[in-house]
């Protein structure tokens, strides 16, 4: 009887420790399963922007003061010439706006000009109630007029677009900002006879000293203007990246300091008719 409890004993012990055992042995068996891979991330390449554009331009012009420091330009329509380069953004079809920088050479001659100042080119010798007296003998010089100014405005611009028809938008624009103007003048006078008005002779009372007499005359330097402009023209489709782009502006550049017809100095506002023709570029 013990020996059949005895053995009823070790059955159950060795029931338990296979059902604590199983388990275990049943997960060693099993094969692993990792946890599922993310889904890749598709990146899509990143745009500059749809509506940004870049532009060009060159133009012909004319400014309002054909003679200054005795340089004369010519009256006809052009005289001078221009040429910029921009940025901007097209907001929607009706407006846009852009930051452009124009060079534009509106003096830039050497010549013989009607520039004209009295000038003394003798002195006589006159006796007066027993007294001598020199008196000066005028006449009127020429000048030798050296003229170079140049111009680099920069504008903010803003544009409203008249709607397309046919591949041609109208469009018209105000500009604000400041101009950048270079001058280098000089205005050289002469004799009748071709000498130098830098010096004439006395009479024969003081002995043939020298008399200096400069009426020459220069300015040099580099001024910051305020400048506005109004402009208007067309656009025309090329492609859906390209317009060309065909308009008229008119600018004010600020003054210029310089010499009239006479050799007074003279101030005066720089105002500049431009036609201009350039292509503008949409970057998408």
């Amino acid at each position: 009887m013990a020996s059949l409890l005895f053995r009823a004993r070790n059955a159950v012990l060795a029931a338990t420790l296979g059902v604590a055992v199983a388990p275990s042995a049943l997960a060693a068996d099993m094969p692993f399963f990792a946890p599922p891979a993310p889904e890749p991330v598709n990146e899509q390449p990143v745009e500059w922007g749809t509506g940004w554009y870049l532009r060009g331009d060159v133009g012909a012009a004319q400014i309002n003061v054909p003679t200054l420091n005795g340089a004369n330009l010519s009256n006809s329509f052009p005289n001078n010439w221009t040429a910029g380069m921009g940025g901007g953004y097209q907001y929607n079809n009706w407006f846009r706006t852009d930051v452009t920088i124009d060079y534009e050479s509106l003096q830039n001659v050497t010549n013989s000009s009607t520039l004209v100042a009295p000038c003394i080119t003798n002195w006589n010798v006159v006796v007066i109630n027993g007294n001598t007296f020199e008196q000066p003998v005028w006449d009127v010089c020429h000048s030798i007029s050296r003229s170079r100014i140049e111009s680099a405005a920069v504008l903010a611009n803003a544009y409203v677009d008249l709607g397309k028809w046919a591949g041609f938008t109208p469009y018209v624009g105000v500009g604000a900002g400041v101009n950048v103007m270079s001058q280098k003048t000089q205005a050289n006078f002469y004799l009748p006879n071709g000498l130098s008005a830098t010096q004439t002779w006395s009479g024969v009372s003081s002995g043939g000293q020298p008399y200096y007499q400069n009426l020459d005359q220069q300015r040099n330097g580099t001024f910051l203007r305020f400048a506005y402009a109004f402009m208007g023209g067309v656009a025309y489709d090329l492609t859906d990246h390209i317009k060309l782009d065909v308009g008229y502006r008119w600018m004010n550049l600020g003054k210029i300091d310089g010499i009239n017809t006479y050799g007074s100095p003279v101030s005066k506002d720089v105002h500049v008719h431009q036609v201009r023709a350039g292509f503008r570029y949409t970057v998408d």
